[in-house]
């Protein structure tokens, strides 16, 4: 929990390019072995599923 200041000072960073958010993409056939890792702990950031190819 944070204050309204900290809120937007986390904002202020985001817009600034400041942050950088830690995605992985992966395919559905690996929906096994992610829920390994989560379970494990071993995941790091997001992972986005790629469901269908382009």
């Amino acid at each position: 929990m944070g204050t309204r200041k900290d809120m937007q000072e986390a904002i202020a960073f985001a817009v600034e390019g400041k942050v950088r958010p830690t995605v992985h993409m992966a395919r559905l056939e690996d929906i096994n072995a992610i829920f390994d890792q989560m379970r494990k702990g071993e995941i790091e950031g997001r992972i986005v599923l790629q469901i269908a190819t382009p």
